[in-house]
């Protein structure tokens, strides 16, 4: 499938412990172009592939006989160190994708290790996560747009994509409002404004309410 030209770019390196197969894998399964082999694309000791306008480099791991002095030497060898005790871990990866439920089935159909199927996310993508040849996670998503304020609940009129938050639970930026500001509009533009309740009820509908919501989830943990 063809993907779109992205508005921004990404570039990461991940330690490959073989870098050939990585590129196998990245080109075959997962649809990236190879740009560049080195020192060939037969024998590579580090590579460069690309998927909508973001860029993977792979490189293999350091040994103490490499090219490098100082603390360049230091810096790598220590990365391949943490490399081989947990290849990366706690990091995942986003990259964009025109259409991520397409490109689901095709990666699959070409044996790729995904886990699940594409899934609506509450901030504003669609999402699934890979896991590459050497066990690093990358997620690939596209946005969309979201049918209700993941605040208030309120839905989101002429939404862009990505858009989490209505008009008036967030700021010219985008940026949500605080707790307490969003639960005083939720008590009394809607439970004592709307639905005519008193005030005591109406605060303890309106955390009731905002406890369910995914901007707020996290309060209740």
């Amino acid at each position: 499938m063809s993907n779109s030209s992205s508005t921004s770019q990404l570039s990461i390196m991940l330690t490959s412990r073989d870098v050939k197969s990585a590129i196998a894998y990245y080109r075959d399964t997962l649809g990236f172009h190879l740009e560049t082999a080195w020192p060939s694309e037969e024998k590579p000791m580090w590579a460069s592939v690309q998927l909508n306008g973001q860029t993977i480099m792979l490189s293999c791991e350091a040994s103490d006989g490499q090219d490098c002095e100082g603390s360049e030497a230091e810096l790598w060898l220590t990365n391949t160190d943490a490399f081989r005790k947990a290849a990366g871990g706690g990091v995942i990866t986003y990259f964009p994708v025109e259409d991520v439920d397409a490109y689901h089935k095709e990666i699959g159909a070409r044996g790729a290790k995904t886990f699940g199927e594409p899934k609506d996310q509450f901030y504003g993508i669609r999402d699934f996560p890979v896991r590459d040849y050497d066990g690093y996670i990358i997620s690939f998503f596209q946005p969309i747009k979201l049918e209700s304020c993941q605040s208030c609940e309120m839905p989101l009129q002429n939404a862009r994509d990505g858009q989490m938050y209505c008009e008036h639970c967030s700021d010219e930026s985008g940026s949500l409002h605080p707790y307490e500001a969003i639960l005083e509009g939720t008590i009394q533009g809607y439970f004592m404004g709307m639905q005519g309740m008193e005030r005591g009820p109406a605060e303890v509908a309106a955390k009731e309410h905002l406890a369910k919501m995914p901007a707020w989830a996290s309060r209740n943990k």
